[in-house]
């Protein structure tokens, strides 16, 4: 709110731009004004000696006799009617303004002249022959008089014609057609006028009139900018002022709710002085906005510290270390929450009831934000006094919806999927009160859903009845339960992620431990729901059984007669794990031919068999110092064919691949590491 911050730089101000716009206005209707003033004139001019060249002509042809002109023309010969005619002609041009008048006959593409008013004429009162045009000189026409001839000879009318002579100046020459009774034309007679004066009179119409206009022009300009910088330009200024100064010298007061209104009076009577009430009014308002903002920052900042101390005490409610047992190496179990508001309805729970049996919840409160974070902490306490106190999931679920159903005016609910794992056997006892399915994995398999039967909500509905099932985690299985938050998560077109792309993204990752799960689930959710904001809180927990693994090595020659002792050593590993005899004898039919490969072919010196064995699985690896080889990558063979028609090689290793659930190979440090890998 910093007074530099309320200057910005003006780099063309408004009294500049007036005083352009003005100069540009005023020199625009100047010009405008010269042009439409001298195309009248000029209009006129033209008008009034067009028409006098035109009544000249005309009335000299109606005084001439086609037929003499006819004879003229033909003979060159001249009568006392030529004389007399002449006269009249050289007597029109001393009467009247007029430069020259004659006549003429086409001829070609020029005239032939029969009479000129500049024919000299004698002392006893007679014309000599001769002169610029006597009778009978020739002349060329180009330009307009050809056009005008043209329009003669057609019977069309013609205009005057006005061009410059660089002997006479400027002329006008009007001309009209003598005619024969028949139509035909005898010739035409031809006026030249001087436009000389008329063009300097409008010359120096125009220099007075551009003189007159820019006196009047900054005459108009010096006055505009008077009243314009004392009505307008100055009481803005005055406006202008008052603002920075208002936040300059308020800066403290405006911080402390203490500040006034600061505007001059103006008294323009015009919408600059509704301005500056305008302004007046502004800074009242504004000093009653900072004043509210400052409260509801201040009440804002309060409850923003309060919620986040709320965040941090419900984010100590759940359980956040992990590994959260690590001093037990039976199972691995990881949970997170991501609320959709400062605090969530969703929660998360897990721990130990006794050394043997581990408590799992996870819930959805109904609504979100601080209400559902309160129901929330009651729901959580509660079931974990339940469990802790001895009941069963379905007794726990019972109990607490009853005690939540008691004065329970807002009518809130919470959805709970509730399990206890024995962690010895491996044996889930879980209730579901509304929640979501949750979905299982088995070791070496995919998660699914696994349809539990569903309870009403808690807090829904007093002395409700819930069912408990159970399920056998075995040794590698996983469980995930999750929210609704989870598939409900919508793209910015609003299309939700769904169990489908849930299940998909825990197939893509089933081979990673918990932890890892989570969070690539969540990577998947986020990359789905891009730029749309979080709808729901999102909570998740998985818990995956490892059981207690046995690992032995059996480092042997690679020697056809080791072949037996290998077998025995597999053997007795698998046994030792309650491996059926069906998988024992798979195993030794694999070793058998996996360790007669190495000895034959491998061109090794040394050999280690690694067995690792947990309840339901064995992983062994035949390791060898041989030439690298990859058994994994050879061609299948076709079993369709007969033993003489199979390619030689290949079909022990087939065999391998058909009998145990996994084949992998690799070449590390040195070594050929064949795995294999057997469940029941």
């Amino acid at each position: 709110m910093g007074g530099s911050d309320m200057k910005p730089k003006v780099e063309f101000s408004l009294g500049k731009k007036l005083t352009v716009l003005i100069i540009l206005l005023s020199v625009t209707l100047s010009l405008v004004a010269i042009f439409v003033s001298c195309r009248i004139f000029s209009s006129t001019m033209t008008d009034y000696y067009g028409k006098l060249g035109t009544n000249l002509v005309r009335t000299l042809a109606s005084q001439l006799d086609a037929d003499a002109l006819e004879r003229y023309y033909a003979t060159g010969e001249v009568d006392d009617a030529y004389y007399v005619t002449q006269k009249f002609i050289r007597d029109m041009v001393d009467n009247n303004d007029v430069e020259y008048l004659y006549v003429v006959r086409p001829h070609g593409t020029g005239v032939t002249f029969l009479f000129d008013s500049d024919m000299d004429v004698d002392t006893d009162g007679s014309y000599s022959e001769g002169g610029y045009c006597a009778l009978g000189s020739y002349v060329e026409l180009v330009g307009a008089f050809a056009d005008n001839l043209d329009n003669l000879l057609a019977g069309l009318p013609v205009e005057p014609i006005i061009q410059w002579d660089e002997s006479y100046g400027w002329l006008m020459t009007a001309m009209t057609p003598v005619l024969h009774s028949d139509g035909s034309m005898a010739g035409y007679v031809m006026a030249d006028i001087s436009m000389n004066e008329v063009m300097n009179t409008q010359r120096d119409f125009l220099l007075v009139l551009a003189t007159i206009l820019t006196a009047l022009t900054v005459a108009f300009i010096l006055l505009f900018l008077f009243v314009t910088r004392r009505n307008v330009i100055r009481p803005i200024d005055l406006l202008t002022q008052a603002t920075s100064a208002f936040i300059e010298n308020n800066e403290a007061e405006l911080a402390a709710g203490t500040a006034t209104v600061n505007v001059p009076e103006i008294r323009t009577k015009d919408e600059v002085e509704l301005l500056a009430r305008a302004f007046a009014k502004m800074q009242g308002d504004m000093i009653s906005y900072i004043r509210s903002f400052m409260e509801v920052t201040a009440e804002k900042e309060r409850i923003g510290a309060e919620l986040n101390v709320a965040t941090q005490i419900q984010a100590d409610m759940l359980p956040s270390i992990f590994p959260a047992f690590p001093e037990r190496s039976e199972f691995d179990i990881y949970a997170g929450m991501t609320p959709a508001k400062e605090v969530g309805g969703d929660f998360y729970d897990f721990f130990l009831v006794d050394e043997d049996h581990l408590a799992l919840v996870i819930a959805d409160v109904s609504g979100k934000g601080v209400p559902a974070a309160l129901f929330m902490v009651i729901a959580k306490t509660l079931l974990k006094n339940a469990v802790q106190m001895g009941s069963s999931p379905k007794e726990a679920l019972e109990k607490v919806n009853n005690q939540l159903c008691e004065n329970n005016e807002a009518e809130m609910f919470v959805t709970v999927w509730l399990g206890v794992y024995e962690i010895s056997t491996g044996r889930l006892t879980a209730a579901n009160a509304g929640h979501e399915y949750p979905a299982i994995r088995r070791a070496g398999g995919q998660f699914e859903l696994f349809q539990d039967r569903h309870g009403f909500v808690l807090a829904g509905m007093e002395n409700a009845r819930y069912r408990e099932y159970q399920l056998e985690i075995g040794v590698g299985d996983t469980l995930f339960v999750y929210t609704d938050g989870v598939a409900e998560a919508t793209d910015e077109t609003n299309t939700l992620y769904g169990t489908d792309r849930m299940l998909a993204a825990l197939n893509r990752n089933c081979e990673l431990g918990p932890e890892k799960l989570l969070h690539q689930v969540k990577e998947d959710i986020d990359r789905f729901v891009g730029a749309a904001p979080q709808f729901d809180d999102i909570t998740m927990l998985s818990l995956q059984r490892k059981g207690t693994a046995i690992r032995q090595s059996l480092q042997t020659p690679p020697e056809l007669e080791r072949i037996p002792q290998v077998c025995e050593f597999l053997e007795r590993m698998l046994q030792d794990q309650g491996a059926p005899m069906k998988v024992v004898t798979q195993v030794n039919i694999a070793a058998d031919e996996i360790f007669s490969n190495i000895a034959r072919y491998s061109g090794a010196t040394d050999a280690r068999v690694d067995c690792e064995t947990t309840a339901g699985r064995a992983v062994i690896r035949f390791m060898d110092d041989g030439k690298p080889y990859d058994p994994t990558a050879q061609r299948e063979p076709d079993t369709t064919l007969s033993a003489e028609e199979r390619e030689i090689g290949g079909l022990g290793i087939f065999m391998v691949k058909k009998s145990m659930d996994q084949v992998s190979y690799a070449y590390t440090d040195g070594w050929n590491v064949l795995t294999i890998e057997k469940r029941w």
